[in-house]
């Protein structure tokens, strides 16, 4: 209930409801010891937040409560194995299909508005394995690769207000702010005491900054170190570490503004930089 009403500021009163009923199955099959078979299915809501619903597209006051929740299917199959000669391997593939999709429609400013925009489908393949090695070593590595694509047209703003929609996005258009390939990778010694460290990579694929998928934000790779030692005295355990990240000192834009206004969508990423920390952990 608004009580600020004062001249020409009106009444912006309402108020708006969500339910849904989300059954979720699934299945396991131990095919052995060391291999299970899953398989799972069920429905998603997703409502509204308040930063989305906080500013009404056309540039009145109040709030946008005519924004729908956004309702989803989604299956996943995958296997996961486990081999003391080649270590743990576990492969996904699934796929989710969106209604009423919530997007963003303008972004100037530090305002955003956002509107539903019909069917979307995001499927993709998730695959990862870790072993442990002698000498306390372990290795990692995790990949992705998501297609996420509108399946209806629609229209959308570059400015803001935006009393109607003018700019077409064509169905089969990326989702914006999705990168479709990631990588990780990791080596690290961690012996239970005294000196630990490891190295790592982190790569991860182009993601497009508006609906209509005018321009991305460039693929990158960086790799990062770390050192650190663990001592232990009466119950406590006493750590500190030192971590360089993005040592090559690339630069990449390390997140987007999805559809801001003016162009500027590329937020930059820390180039090479160093953190490091102490801790102390007692058990009761």
């Amino acid at each position: 209930v608004d009580h600020y009403i004062v001249g020409p500021n009106p009444d912006d009163s309402g108020k708006v409801n969500y339910d849904a009923t989300l059954p979720v199955v699934g299945l396991l099959f131990a095919a052995t010891d060391d291999v299970h078979l899953y398989a799972t299915a069920g429905r998603g809501f997703e409502t509204p937040t308040l930063n989305e619903l906080a500013y009404r597209p056309n540039g009145l006051t109040g709030l946008n409560l005519g924004l729908g929740a956004a309702t989803s299917e989604s299956v996943e199959l995958g296997v996961k194995t486990r081999s003391r000669a080649w270590g743990d391997v576990n492969l996904a593939v699934f796929q989710t299909n969106t209604d009423n999709e919530i997007a963003t429609l303008t972004n100037v400013g530090g305002r955003s508005t956002y509107q539903n925009v019909g069917s979307t489908r995001r499927r993709g393949l998730e695959a990862s394995w870790n072993r442990d090695f002698a000498h306390d070593l372990r290795g990692q590595v995790a990949a992705t690769y998501l297609d996420a694509r509108y399946r209806d047209a629609f229209t959308t703003c570059t400015a803001t207000p935006c009393a109607v929609p003018n700019i077409p996005v064509p169905a089969g258009n990326l989702i914006p702010g999705v990168a479709r390939k990631a990588l990780y990778a990791a080596l690290d010694w961690a012996p239970v005491l005294g000196w630990r460290g490891g190295v790592a990579t982190q790569a991860l694929d182009r993601v497009f900054v508006n609906d209509v998928n005018s321009d991305a934000a460039a693929g990158f790779a960086v790799f990062n170190a770390h050192v650190g030692y663990l001592a232990r005295w009466r119950g406590i355990d006493l750590s500190g570490f030192a971590r360089l990240d993005n040592i090559f000192a690339k630069r990449y834009a390390g997140s987007v503004i999805v559809n801001e206004g003016n162009a500027r969508y590329f937020e930059p990423a820390p180039e090479r930089n160093w953190t490091v920390g102490v801790a102390a952990t007692a058990a009761f």
